[in-house]
């Protein structure tokens, strides 16, 4: 690898613990990546930087067409560009074109731009369409440079530790959300099938109204919990063959509030809880229990309530009928500014054939394209 330099970078091995059970990954090396076409300055910078911060790897290329294709090789032998470092005024690919090139193969690497004070113009590039972490006018104090890179790198280890955090916890949440979905499939087969359709359809009526994958993703994931306060509601109550005195009633509507309380000990977003304790409420305020309206009730809600009832219309209960396909359609369009939202039930309708497909067994294909968006 890289023969002008002699360098060959190493990927990092995998490791036995003490247990020798299990293995785990090394942190991957985090590079520096110094640009220059003059290479006496480029080479010493890299040695300052090597001197000054030995905890990273330092690297130079003389051209911005080199450098991208430099820092192709580091990710693909396993390390991790953090940090640019580049002159502005360079033959062909400008310092600032370079930042943003690489800013889109590295979104998370920090850019430093190293200018004359007649390139304004370079900077505001380099900032709005790169990122730019810093600028540094040339001739450079060493320190102020150094400095600069330190915390730049600094930076990028904190969002790494972040991100893997955040991973942790999501990992957390599914092992949870599926052992609470292996609940009721083991005594309840009617109640699993429910919230997998329920997922698909919060899922679908996301992405219709445009959201962000990850928030449609998100639906997926959490809208088969919207239920989980039943858990703590008696069962003689819920499989009761006849309609609700007003008093079971009130002990059913609890459940909005014992599900939030489940989860009081897990780190869960306010967007799986709002969906939880709000699914309930209505869009012209009748609902239960805060009686919030409109737009007060967050849309995580407002999306479930529409895919719980319809799904809920459209199983067999133990006081009434599954209802055909067409009337509960019927049903949720005519209660739209009333019950629901009308975005939501504008985008239930424009997709109205896909909720059927799902109602009538194409679960598991909607399931897979909601689950892993494209």
């Amino acid at each position: 690898m890289y023969p002008a330099r002699g360098l060959s970078i190493v990927r990092r091995p995998f490791l036995a613990d003490a247990s020798g059970m299990h293995t785990i990954r090394r942190m991957p090396d985090r590079y520096v990546l110094c640009v220059d076409d003059e290479a006496i300055i480029t080479e010493s910078l890299k040695r300052e930087l090597r001197a000054e911060l030995p905890h990273l790897k330092v690297e130079a290329a003389y051209s911005g067409e080199t450098a991208l294709k430099l820092l192709a090789e580091i990710d693909g032998d396993g390390g991790e560009p953090a940090v640019l470092v580049t002159d502005e005024r360079m033959p062909g690919m400008k310092g600032h074109m370079l930042l943003r090139e690489a800013r889109k193969a590295f979104p998370r690497m920090y850019g430093i731009l190293l200018t004359g004070y007649s390139d304004i113009d370079a900077i505001a590039h380099a900032v709005n369409e790169a990122g730019l972490f810093r600028y540094i006018h040339k001739p450079w104090e060493r320190r102020d440079l150094m400095m600069a890179v330190r915390r730049a790198a600094e930076l990028y280890d904190r969002e790494a530790e972040l991100e893997i955090l955040r991973r942790r916890v999501e990992e957390l949440n599914e092992a949870l959300i599926a052992a609470l979905e292996h609940r009721p499939r083991d005594w309840d087969p009617d109640s699993f099938c429910h919230v997998q359709r329920v997922a698909c359809y919060a899922a679908l009526l996301g992405r219709r109204l445009g959201l962000a994958e990850t928030e449609v993703r998100k639906l997926y994931t959490y809208a088969p919990l919207h239920d989980i306060g039943k858990s703590g509601i008696p069962h003689e109550i819920l499989d009761k063959p006849g309609r609700l005195t007003p008093e079971e009633y009130e002990v059913v509507k609890r459940h909005v509030e014992i599900g939030t309380d489940l989860l009081k000990s897990v780190d869960v977003e306010d967007f799986v809880k709002d969906l939880i304790l709000y699914h309930h409420e209505r869009w012209d305020g009748k609902g239960y229990l805060a009686g919030m309206a409109g737009e007060h009730i967050p849309l995580s809600a407002r999306i479930t309530a529409l895919a719980d009832c319809l799904d809920a219309m459209l199983t067999k209960r133990p006081y009434m009928e599954a209802l055909p396909f067409d009337d509960v359609a019927r049903e949720i369009e005519g209660d739209s500014g009333k019950r629901f939202d009308p975005a939501v039930v504008e985008a239930f309708r424009a997709e109205r054939e896909s909720f059927r497909e799902i109602a009538e067994g194409e679960t598991a294909r909607y399931c897979r394209s909601l689950r892993d968006p494209p």
